[in-house]
């Protein structure tokens, strides 16, 4: 019985810190948007923290996904690809999706507030790799990964085709990736500019 409550007054303890994390980050962040020594306005210097922090969220956990499915892919293990399947599938609608948004608002809040201009070809290079990852998970990812979620409930993880449709996803989804990495290397080198 002592260890119960032990362990509830250990939870409570700790029930706090991510969010003091969470707070620390936003005051460093804004404290560093504020102080910007590249940037011509602290709007410039915002959006720009918004825009790279949230594209490192959308693809470093895209690519991490995509690591953990070849890991499961090579341990031939159905269980463990339908796990990674379910939990792509939660992560691209609820996290990834919004995550492309804001980047793409803040990019366009970026160009606009720098006059930049949309003919410059690394922002035209940019906006078409985020409109094919859009298009890719709107109209091709978003509707299988509903078709898989299907499959799991009437056949099962280990149906052959659930894992059929399970690494199609996850081939498609190592495409869009290597097209988001594309658009890092163009929006950090900025090549024909």
């Amino acid at each position: 019985m002592e260890s119960t409550s032990a362990v509830q007054v250990a939870e409570r303890g700790r029930s706090w810190i991510t969010p003091a994390i969470g707070l620390a980050l936003v005051g460093a962040f804004l404290l560093f948007a504020f102080k910007a020594t590249d940037t011509s306005t602290t709007w410039f210097g915002i959006f720009k923290l918004v825009h790279v922090a949230v594209a490192v969220f959308w693809v470093g956990g895209g690519v991490l996904l995509t690591a953990l499915a070849i890991r499961a892919e090579r341990a031939d293990d159905p269980e463990q690809l339908a796990t990674i399947a379910r939990q792509a599938t939660f992560v691209g609608e609820k996290l990834f999706a919004p995550s492309g948004g804001i980047v793409f608002a803040m990019g366009i809040a970026m160009v606009v507030n720098q006059h930049v201009g949309f003919g410059t070809t690394w922002v035209d290079i940019g906006l078409a790799g985020w409109a094919i990852s859009f298009i890719t998970g709107i109209g091709v990812l978003a509707p299988r990964a509903r078709r898989l979620v299907e499959l799991f409930d009437t056949a099962g993880a280990a149906a052959p085709q659930t894992q059929a449709a399970i690494r199609e996803i996850l081939l498609i989804s190592r495409v869009d990736v290597a097209v988001l990495l594309v658009v890092v290397a163009d929006m950090l080198m900025k090549p024909f500019s």
